[in-house]
């Protein structure tokens, strides 16, 4: 048996051992044998103890606006049967009593609220030991399963932030990730703050139940005034945010913002509206990093034009889409960014029919999406210089060949799609052949080899770099092929090999066999 599936969480064993230890209070059962490491001295054990914490810390400026150096976990999944400080905790109570001795180890919380929930004794010890110091909780459930409904998950929940309340002001992270929506406070109320230390919120869950018949309390506002990273559920921002400048007015720092699940039920249900949305994402100043996943948008509401939005996300430096239903969603967001310069764009398993000119964006990443035709629609007036490609099933023969002819020739100039493009990655892509992405590569380097006349970028400023005031077509000087793919022959890898600066291939056969050609080599390896 796996045993990564198997093993209890550090946190339900730690949670276990409490409740154990309460109980022995009453019944003693009488001597119990003791294994000679729960003897050790305690200056041994704080030494040992203090080694782990500092494996599992790094150095990290307090805040996005603040340059002062202080100490923060490392990431570790919150359900891990290693994770500090509970899984030293759990092994006796001798051990326990004394990492309860330095508050520092007790900063980072996870609690579970589902069928097997962390015991509110447990949760009142970690907040007793860690004093007054800032606090990262993560609130998270060991099992979810979409079929199963918890009834009794959002009473656990609410449990749990009625011990929070009082500390919340040296929350500094907080992550909620639960089941139902229902369970999700309400941002207003169930968190009015003040938060002065806040950094990071994460409101999520894995459903979403349509609206809510709680009663909505009408007071409180959350005050976040250092608050630089949000992700919440589509509910939450539909009843926190949207509309609503004097909350968005306490949340001036935010940076980054992830929009996820909404996807309300019945025939006449209404998505979010899309320019509602994007209103009050324009209100947040410093905004630069957007995810939008599984949301369902409005777009038979009230019609605007993009001449008539007064609102800008100009200061907007990555963008992802996930799991959109409506390619109308993804052609209003990159035309009010028409003028915006993208370092990142992502594009994951969204439904799209038509996608017209992307905005201009540096790093453009497709994943999981079966869209040929609109590749090349979109790649036609792409200026970027690297393209990710992940498991999509358009990436064929076909495309390769239509991509390496130039899409406008006269006798005088040749313009070739994506003509700034250096950089390639294939991942999992299986449907193309190693001949025709040379083919590809070969005409490349023909076109950036060849005379060309300085085509002028129509998105390029003065302020740019003198290879962005043109759309010269430059070859493709990294390429790597890896996960599913096609074998490739000796002589393509070693015309690979020669032709491109940076070329690695290591794609994934059906027989479960690798074929692999290593950076700076021209031999094909089959592992």
């Amino acid at each position: 048996m796996d045993g990564s599936i198997s093993q209890e969480s550090a946190v339900s064993a730690f949670s276990t051992a409490i409740v154990a230890r309460s109980c022995s209070l009453f019944l003693d059962s009488g001597p119990k044998t003791r294994a000679p490491a729960t003897d050790l001295p305690t200056e041994i054990l704080l030494r040992i103890f203090h080694l782990v914490y500092a494996e599992n810390i790094s150095l990290q400026r307090e805040s996005f606006y603040s340059d002062i150096v202080c100490e923060d976990w490392t990431h570790e999944e919150p359900l891990s049967p290693t994770l500090f400080p509970f899984a030293i905790a759990a092994v006796c109570s001798r051990w326990c009593d004394v990492a309860a001795t330095v508050p520092e180890f007790w900063t980072r919380m996870t609690v579970t609220v589902d069928k097997n929930p962390t015991d509110i004794s447990a949760i009142r010890a970690c907040l007793r030991w860690s004093r007054s110091l800032p606090l990262d909780i993560t609130v998270t459930r060991s099992v979810i399963d979409h079929d199963i409904p918890d009834e009794v998950e959002h009473q656990r929940a609410q449990n749990v932030r009625a011990l929070l309340r009082p500390h919340l002001n040296r929350i500094r992270r907080l992550h909620i990730s639960v089941l139902h929506s229902a369970t999700l406070p309400f941002l207003f109320t169930n968190l009015d703050g003040p938060a002065k230390l806040l950094q990071s919120l994460k409101l999520a869950s894995a459903i979403d139940d349509g609206d809510s018949t709680r009663t909505r309390p009408s007071h409180g506002f959350l005050v976040a005034p250092v608050l630089d990273t949000l992700d919440i559920s589509g509910r939450c921002f539909q009843d926190g945010l949207l509309q609503k400048p004097a909350q968005t007015a306490l949340m001036s720092k935010i940076t980054s913002v992830n929009i996820s699940r909404y996807r309300p039920s019945g025939a006449n249900a209404e998505g979010l509206s899309v320019w509602q949305t994007l209103g009050t994402l324009s209100q947040f100043p410093v905004l630069d990093d957007l995810t939008l996943c599984d949301v369902h948008f409005d777009t038979n509401g009230k019609k605007k034009t993009l001449a008539g939005a007064t609102f800008s996300l100009s200061r907007l430096q990555t963008l992802a889409f996930e799991k959109l239903d409506n390619s109308h969603i993804l052609n209003i967001v990159f035309a009010l960014l028409i003028t915006t310069r993208l370092s990142s764009t992502i594009i994951t398993d969204c439904r799209v029919n038509s996608l017209g000119c992307i905005c201009f964006t540096d790093y453009l990443t497709f994943e999981n999406m079966d869209v040929s035709k609109n590749f090349v629609n979109v790649l036609r007036h792409w200026n970027g210089s690297s393209l990710t490609l992940d498991n999509c099933a358009g990436v064929d023969d076909g495309f390769f060949d239509v991509i390496a002819r130039p899409f406008k020739s006269t006798s005088e100039d040749e313009c070739y799609i994506a003509p700034r493009m250096t950089k390639l990655r294939l991942l999992n892509c299986d449907r193309f052949t190693a001949p025709a992405l040379k083919r590809f590569i070969q005409a490349r380097v023909r076109a950036a080899s060849a005379p060309q006349w300085g085509f002028l970028n129509p998105q390029a400023t003065e302020s740019d770099e003198e290879d962005m005031l043109t759309m010269n077509t430059k070859a493709i000087g990294w390429l790597d092929v890896r996960g599913r793919g096609p074998v490739i022959p000796e002589a393509d890898a070693a015309w690979l090999s020669e032709h491109v600066g940076m070329f690695s291939w290591d794609a994934l056969q059906p027989d479960g066999k690798r074929c692999v050609v290593e950076y700076y080599s021209t031999k094909v390896v089959v592992k």
